[in-house]
């Protein structure tokens, strides 16, 4: 039961998070998975914290126990994400890093403009802070779980579960790489405080096409990341 409610609200989600993130009719993929599993991490943090510092990094034994801890691993955040990319992308558990190696990856402080220590390829990379996301649409996934009658803690499984879906329309590209992207986001989310408004650091290079050619990606894979936003979502739901 808890797995279709995951499923029916990510739907929900998705479709509101493809709305958004659609931009003449096409969608980047990386930045919509890596905003909503960014916000994953941020409901999975507030639903077990709630006295946090303005900024910085948050060390909470419950958030570590919800996202990663549990006795029963497909039961936590972690497991729910790497069981779904076994069983549905055969990529396995030992192809993927741990999560103490993408806590350590991500370090104590974000990057200028807020962006966490991803180890996505150049490519992949979204093309807005992940950690924006919270910002831009908590207040409306705020209230689509409380339309869908969904407390924190499953609406954090529902948005992977969006991340998910939406892994599974990307084609040409590692399907493993793009999954780290979402492990890496969600745990981001989990670890920093969220920000209050949007971040900007004009110093950041957003990535687009017209970049590509200089990072030697293969043109033939270019164009993938750009998906028709309204075929996208109708792939994912079905």
């Amino acid at each position: 039961m808890a797995g279709h409610r995951w499923s029916s609200v990510g739907d929900e989600f998705l479709k509101y998070l493809v709305a958004a993130y659609q931009t003449n009719g096409t969608l980047h993929a990386p930045t919509l998975i890596s905003a909503s599993a960014s916000l994953a991490g941020e409901f999975a943090l507030m639903s077990h914290e709630t006295n946090l510092p303005e900024f910085g990094i948050v060390q909470s034994p419950k958030v570590t126990h919800f996202i990663h801890g549990d006795e029963e691993k497909h039961r936590t955040l972690w497991g729910y994400t790497t069981t779904i990319a076994r069983e549905a992308f055969q990529v396995q558990d030992n192809d993927l890093p741990s999560y103490k190696e993408v806590t350590d990856q991500l370090g104590v402080q974000l990057l200028p403009g807020s962006f966490p220590q991803l180890s996505a390829p150049h490519h992949l990379s979204p093309h807005d802070a992940p950690m924006n996301a919270g910002p831009k649409h908590r207040k409306a996934i705020y209230q689509l779980s409380a339309d869908a009658g969904v407390d924190h803690k499953d609406a954090a499984f529902a948005l992977m579960t969006a991340a998910m879906k939406t892994v599974g329309e990307i084609q040409q590209v590692n399907t493993r790489d793009v999954i780290v992207l979402a492990l890496e986001s969600m745990v981001a989310g989990s670890r920093f405080v969220p920000l209050l408004d949007v971040a900007f650091d004009p110093c950041i290079n957003r990535v687009t096409e017209t970049m590509m050619p200089k990072m030697q990606v293969d043109p033939a894979i270019v164009p993938v990341h750009q998906m028709d936003a309204k075929a996208a979502v109708a792939a994912a739901l079905s």
